[in-house]
């Protein structure tokens, strides 16, 4: 089980060349942010140990610009964890969940998917991360009067040798498009 709080304020200043005094206005705010996670183990068999995930995030805040808002995700799935003598770890984490944003001008649901595959070898000397996340998003906005769809792949790698080597690597792929 895990659990988290974060609070947080902020200022923001404009550090552009405009003609617009709308835009050099400076905005404040502040946030209160909720988060936890629990894994429940469900099956052992030899080696290989199957548990059920869960995550989830609130957050609400509130902008001189835009106002107040509220943010949800949650997500659950499974995740199988092998554990080989001498040799290291292994684990795979499929997921599904949705996360919600509103505020006075947008509400935005988005749908996802992830698949995470991780090692642990050598007794951690060597440690390896792949994951695939798929998402999609209906984003309506108010003011002017529009809905946007898009659709998103993220792929990730994340390599580390002790002391010697660390690689990370992160591409995505959107596509957006105006459905009204």
């Amino acid at each position: 089980m895990e659990a988290g709080l974060a609070l947080g304020v902020y200022f923001n200043a404009a550090l552009k060349v405009t003609t617009d005094p709308k835009q050099l206005l400076p905005t404040a705010g502040g946030f209160i942010q909720f988060n936890g996670g629990l894994e429940v183990m469900c099956v052992t068999v030899g080696a290989a140990t199957i548990y059920a995930v869960g995550s989830v995030e609130v957050k609400i805040a509130c902008d001189t610009k835009i106002g107040p808002s509220l943010m949800m995700k949650f997500g659950f799935g499974a995740n199988i964890s092998v554990g080989l003598p001498v040799v290291g770890n292994v684990s795979v984490t499929y997921m599904v969940g949705c996360e919600m944003y509103a505020d006075a001008n947008v509400i935005e649901v988005t749908a996802f998917m992830l698949f995470k595959g991780h090692a642990n070898l050598l007794g951690g000397v060597v440690s390896v991360t792949i994951y695939i996340e798929a998402s999609g998003t209906v984003k309506r906005i108010s003011s002017p009067e529009r809905t946007d769809c898009t659709a998103s792949v993220t792929f990730g790698l994340d390599i580390s040798i002790c002391f010697i080597i660390n690689i990370s690597f992160e591409e995505t792929w959107q596509e957006s498009r105006q459905i009204a």
